[in-house]
């Protein structure tokens, strides 16, 4: 009989509380401590799109990262395709993770830095041609 690993007993506990969960929530529930050990593992399932983490204002408490669970994922690892829209949704999820920031917001600021690199790219270009 295999014993599972905190990584593992940290899945099951978010997989069945879809309104979501905090880290402490999640080492209350598991009695994984310190708590941080338990965002680590969190960050890792997120990175690997297992879970969702995203920041929550609760009324009276101050904003928390809340664990969710992702839809269609199941206790094993998800066999499908690594596909380049799965690659960048990890990304930004971990970003969310990581910043305390919503999707639309960081994806928004991505986009005009973006836009800001092609303009200037393209001034550079534009400008070198024109002293040929």
């Amino acid at each position: 009989m295999s014993h599972k690993t905190n990584k593992e007993d940290v899945f099951e506990v978010i997989q069945s509380h879809p309104e979501g969960l905090d880290d402490d929530d999640i080492s209350e529930m598991t009695g994984i401590t310190p708590r941080q050990q338990v965002q680590q593992l969190c960050n890792r399932l997120a990175a690997n799109n297992r879970i969702r983490r995203e920041s929550v204002e609760k009324p009276g408490k101050r904003r928390k990262i809340h664990n969710f669970p992702v839809q269609g994922s199941t206790d094993s690892l998800s066999k499908g395709e690594d596909s380049e829209t799965e690659t960048w949704r990890r990304r930004l999820s971990a970003l969310v993770a990581a910043t305390g920031q919503a999707e639309p917001d960081l994806l928004d600021h991505a986009l005009s830095l973006l836009a800001v690199k092609v303009l200037r790219s393209s001034t550079e270009q534009n400008s070198s041609d024109s002293g040929r």
